[in-house]
């Protein structure tokens, strides 16, 4: 993703640059003729144009760096908005050369393209629609043949007229005039032009009315135009009066995308509120326990994030502790989290102190009408805070680190399970272990070792070891401080691209009230 984004970067300053180079090519023609030698509708024409290309800039900026837009729509648009700037730059270039002898060859080169881009252009823009409105009935299929090879055709005639000059010609004093069919070189943009109108007026209930109003304004504006310019000769501002209307269909969009960000940003928090809430946030847990002391947090990659920690008391004596990891990002993920968390806390309330039990249960709950076949890894624990015993099962979660009194973290491995959510009736592995007075527990999500640097260099478990060693006396929360704070110091500014969940657990015993005192932040 960080290199998708450095080469949108830097398409978008090459792009630019193009634009740059093109327009002060225009200029600089405009300064060598000298404005005293164009006729006053050459400068008109000629302004026009540069209007258009400036304008054209500017859209390309907005387009490349809006990362709001993306997908089909832009695509399409992005073309059309290259053509339009293509067209005018040829345009104001036919102006500046017109008349001049010595520039015969590229009057004639640059025409021929200024007359590629309009059929090129309504080209575009009838898979612009497309990409609003579903075209599944066969005569749409039809009609799309026949504009696919009609532009071949256009494409065709336009080369054969350097030779044959049938819409237009240049002649040996640079001048360049009409052919005798000049009017057959806009049939075909002008027959698309209308196909589209009539689609969108068919299809009308595909689109919202300001799609609508778009679509027409776009075909119908320079139709209009082009009808009354082919009639009067001097005369061309169907460039840059297309430039204008992409302008307005770019406002338009950004209108309508503007309003729906805004619900789906307010979509967002609420979900965000709402996760908060699920999950506990309120420390120290039980500070009238002294037996143990216990630390959780989450920093999602996004707005909302597909990883939960969880813990709660069975009963009295019996503490459960989980720590999960949806697969997928976003709603979705939180959804699939909140469903989870709901069941496996569930199940456990019930008088359940096999982990092993739980998942299974929880795992074919999950596995029913799972359309979007995520899975969930899970690593929970239930632990008897009078003698420290206790079972755990991990469903293909990240190997936790146990740290004994006086020592130091260690990862603790043993075979995984498989994710919950994957296959109905599966068996998930239970393992007891033991905690001593002083003994302190990590658990986290792989968003912690996969965390990476602007280089793409992982943060590592091998570094997660040693920043769990710097202080492995913490307390449950100076622990989770700690890590965090070397994962902040490695990654710097790179972006995160998972979500960072952790989960420290100190266990003292019912009577290690000295032990506790002695472990500081």
């Amino acid at each position: 993703m960080e290199m998708s984004k450095k080469r949108q970067t830097i398409e978008a300053w090459i792009g630019l640059g193009v634009f740059a180079v093109l327009i002060a090519l225009t200029i600089m023609n405009v300064w060598e003729r000298k404005l005293a030698n164009l006729e006053p509708a050459y400068i008109v024409n000629i302004s026009v144009d540069l209007f258009g290309m400036m304008l054209a800039a500017v859209l390309h900026i907005c387009i490349q760096f809006d990362n709001e837009k993306s997908g089909e729509k832009i695509k399409y648009f992005r073309y059309l908005l290259n053509l339009s700037f293509l067209a005018n730059f040829t345009d104001s270039v036919a102006w500046l050369v017109d008349g001049v002898p010595g520039l015969r060859v590229i009057n004639i080169i640059d025409n021929t393209f200024y007359y590629v881009c309009s059929p090129l252009q309504v080209y575009y823009l009838w898979h612009y629609l497309q990409a609003f409105v579903k075209l599944e009935k066969k005569a749409y299929k039809i009609l799309g043949t026949i504009i696919h090879v009609g532009l071949g055709i256009a494409l065709t005639m336009r080369t054969v007229n350097i030779f044959f000059g049938q819409y237009f010609t240049v002649d040996e004093a640079g001048v360049y005039s009409r052919g005798s069919i000049f009017w057959l070189s806009n049939v075909y943009t002008f027959a698309t032009l209308l196909t589209v109108v009539a689609v969108v007026i068919i299809e009308h209930k595909q689109l919202k009315a300001y799609q609508v109003a778009a679509f027409i304004i776009y075909a119908f504006a320079p139709f209009i135009v082009g009808v009354f310019s082919a009639f009067v000769y001097g005369l061309s501002i169907i460039p840059g009066f297309v430039m204008l209307v992409l302008l307005f269909i770019y406002c338009v969009l950004n209108i309508s995308q503007g309003r729906a960000k805004a619900v789906a940003d307010r979509d967002l928090y609420m979900a965000s509120k709402i996760q908060e809430s699920v999950l506990p946030r309120l420390f120290p847990y039980l500070p009238e326990r002294k037996e143990f002391d216990i630390y959780a947090s989450m920093k999602p990659a996004k707005e909302v994030g597909g990883d939960f920690y969880d813990f709660f008391m069975i009963d009295d004596d019996h503490l459960a502790m989980v720590m999960a990891d949806v697969s997928g990002k976003g709603i979705p993920a939180s959804l699939f989290m909140m469903i989870s968390r709901t069941m496996i806390k569930n199940y456990a309330l019930v008088g359940n102190y096999s982990t092993s039990k739980i998942l299974r249960e929880v795992n074919n709950r999950l596995c029913e009408g799972n359309q979007l076949e995520m899975f969930v890894t899970v690593w929970m624990a239930i632990v008897s805070l009078s003698t420290g015993k206790g079972v755990a099962s991990n469903a293909g979660h990240e190997h936790p680190a146990l740290c004994r009194n006086g020592g130091e973290f260690e990862l603790v491995k043993y075979r995984h399970s498989m994710a919950v959510a994957t296959l109905e009736d599966l068996d998930f592995e239970e393992h007891e272990f033991e905690m001593h007075p002083g003994d302190s527990l990590f658990i986290y999500t792989d968003g912690v070792a996969e965390a990476n640097d602007s280089e793409g260099n992982l943060f590592g478990t091998d570094r997660l070891i040693k920043a769990l060693n710097n202080d492995p006396n913490a307390s449950a929360k100076g622990i989770l401080y700690r890590v965090q704070e070397n994962i902040d110091a490695f990654v710097k500014k790179a972006e995160q691209f998972d979500d960072i969940t952790m989960l420290a657990f100190k266990y003292y015993g019912p009577n290690a009230t000295e032990i506790k005192k002695s472990a500081n932040d």
